[in-house]
């Protein structure tokens, strides 16, 4: 695996709200790992989407993301002087989504302080065990 030279640039909580309060203990939970790349500002995030459900109907929903930016001579070692798709490999990806979901579990702890969500919490997720998935490309075009 190349040596890839980043840093965090921020992160953002995009979305959170409480739609109703469930009435039962049949929750199920939803996880996706949504990704934005900017290729020319050599810049992607990694985010964190859950939904708690009750019935098949979200009763809570968040979504945060993690900003990133390469280091330009790492970029340019990558990219061939932005001549061609970046590739960002497997296990790199994987440690970031594991980020991703901590922030997200934060800040849903933080969101939810003193309130009856409080009890609906992200457990610990293995990311990259089972998941058959290939390394992340960061598209030129």
């Amino acid at each position: 695996m190349p040596e890839i030279l980043y840093s965090l640039r921020g992160v953002s909580v995009d979305q959170f709200a409480t739609l109703f309060e469930p009435t039962s203990d049949k929750v199920e939970l939803e996880i996706a790992i949504p990704i934005k790349t900017n290729y020319r500002e050599r810049s992607f995030a990694v985010g964190a989407n859950i939904k708690f459900l009750e019935d098949g109907k979200p009763f809570l929903v968040a979504e945060a993301f993690c900003h990133y930016e390469i280091v330009e001579s790492c970029w340019n070692n990558l990219s061939e002087n932005s001549s061609k798709d970046v590739v960002l490999p497997k296990d790199f990806m994987d440690a970031l989504a594991r980020i991703a979901i901590g922030t997200i579990r934060g800040a849903i702890c933080v969101k939810t302080e003193n309130t009856n969500y409080t009890k609906y919490f992200v457990p610990i997720i293995e990311i990259g065990k089972e998941q058959n998935v290939e390394d992340f490309i960061l598209s030129k075009e």
